[in-house]
């Protein structure tokens, strides 16, 4: 009874319904017979008919049955494209397949893969099973989260799936990781958010990505942090500095980390606690706090402007460090 996804394959005709009955004598009502120019047929009393699989984008998008030649033919199409010299290929809505999904899912991707010459460097899938792992490099990112929930909804997705993925030789990708501006609806995205998915990422040497578009990233007035963030992790990941026992602690769900430069420059991480009481509870200011080499500190910013912090302590019991030299 989805909208748009209400069709009828009747032969070789296709007829929208409104609704049905439950009752005897079982009906469809509101039907529209011939719809998208599909030929009109009369079948005899007991034909078998079914339901049009429409994929949850609507009447523009139907999966196709796994069983038929169809993906086949779809994968000629593909390859011709494919010939024109790219490099990098996504199968996208690879999850919309008829089950059992652990055999089509991978099985859909493969009668394509099989076709494209040469090989892509790199593939991902929005789906990805476990006989996907020698085509894809990457797979399974989950749609954008808002900057509110990104924590939660990391934990409660990417981060689950994270095992599993590693038990199948391969990782998931932990985007897509939207790019808000701070607003009035929105504290926008911020250097916490990027530093608590890209932490738990890299505890299973998992890629992250980014969602957005070079006009909202110059508008965005943390941009300049917010990718020194995904620098330094990047960098951490591609060095391999990150030890078994760094990764066995970043696994933790609810601790969160920091990755420092120290007074040599050197890459350092310690977890941190939020303090969620900054400036009168203002929404606009962002505070962690850690602890190391015996002193504590905290790290803050504005969300989105310069502005003037007043603290209570005596200058001499403060020092203010722009970074750790």
């Amino acid at each position: 009874m989805t909208p748009n996804r209400r069709v009828l394959k009747v032969g070789t005709e296709l007829i929208s319904y409104e609704g049905y009955t439950t009752t005897h004598p079982y009906t469809f009502y509101g039907c529209e017979r011939g719809i998208d120019k599909t030929t009109i047929n009369a079948q005899p009393a007991g034909y078998m008919f079914g339901l049009l699989d429409v994929s949850e984008f609507g009447a523009t998008s139907v999966y196709l049955d796994q069983y038929s030649s169809l993906q086949d033919e779809v994968a000629d199409g593909i390859a011709d494209l494919w010939d024109a010299g790219f490099e990098f290929f996504y199968f996208d809505g690879s999850e919309g397949v008829n089950p059992p999904f652990w055999y089509h899912v991978a099985g859909a991707q493969y009668r394509v893969f099989s076709k494209l010459q040469p090989e892509p460097i790199f593939a991902e899938g929005a789906a990805k099973t476990h006989f996907s792992w020698h085509m894809l490099t990457g797979g399974n990112a989950f749609d954008v989260f808002r900057p509110e929930k990104l924590k939660a909804e990391t934990i409660r997705h990417p981060f689950r799936e994270a095992p599993r993925m590693q038990d199948n030789f391969t990782r998931l990708n932990f985007g897509w990781l939207g790019y808000w501006l701070p607003g009035d609806e929105t504290i926008g995205t911020q250097p916490d958010q990027l530093e608590f998915v890209t932490s738990k990422a890299a505890a299973w040497d998992c890629p992250v990505s980014i969602h957005a578009d070079p006009a909202t990233l110059v508008r965005h007035p943390r941009t300049a942090d917010n990718f020194e963030v995904l620098r330094r992790w990047e960098e951490v990941r591609a060095q391999k500095w990150l030890t078994d026992a760094n990764r066995q602690m970043l696994r933790d769900p609810e601790q969160e980390f920091i990755l420092l430069l120290d007074e040599g420059s050197n890459f350092e991480l310690v977890p941190c606690d939020r303090i969620t009481n900054v400036a009168g509870d203002s929404t606009d200011v962002m505070a962690f706090v850690f602890e190391r080499k015996s002193a504590l500190y905290a790290v803050y910013w504005h969300i989105s402007a310069d502005r003037r912090l007043e603290l209570p302590p005596q200058p001499e019991d403060l020092v203010v460090l722009e970074s750790m030299g």
